[in-house]
């Protein structure tokens, strides 16, 4: 699993579920927050594709932390106000980065979260389909 796919997957799994998979890595091992968990405020920028520069689109609310475990630091970044997901994140992310054993288990776990994720996405994508109107235009052959 790459960082990429850890990041997607803590910003969308159930805190509890992440909380869950954070203890079981750092049960013997020491642990301690660098940073946070700690709300802040970040700026949301996105491209403007026809002149190609940023445009400001607004602020979010946001938790930032930075946890070491057994000397192996992770980071997260969380949008909203849940500092138990940005702590959890970030301990997964040390487990990751520091290649721990027992982060094989916790990876499986993490991508049947994910598949859980999708399947819910796509049935909820499947009710709002059958909502969907779709307009015809009459046009005026008399011309």
């Amino acid at each position: 699993m790459d960082k990429q796919t850890l990041s997607r997957i803590t910003a969308s799994a159930p805190t509890a579920a992440l909380q869950t998979l954070a203890e079981k890595v750092t049960a013997n091992r020491r642990m301690e927050y660098v940073k946070g968990p700690e709300k802040t405020m970040i700026l949301l920028t996105v491209r403007e594709p026809v002149r190609n520069s940023n445009f400001y689109l607004g602020e979010a609310l946001a938790v930032h932390c930075i946890a070491e475990l057994d000397g192996v630091r992770g980071a997260a970044v969380a949008l909203g106000d849940d500092l138990g997901r940005a702590g959890a994140a970030a301990a997964l992310d040390a487990a990751h980065t520091g290649g721990f054993p027992e982060f094989a288990a916790i990876e499986v776990r993490l991508l049947e979260l994910e598949e859980l994720r999708k399947s819910a996405e796509s049935e909820t994508a499947a009710l709002v389909r059958g909502t969907q109107v779709k307009f015809h235009v009459l046009e005026d052959k008399e011309a």
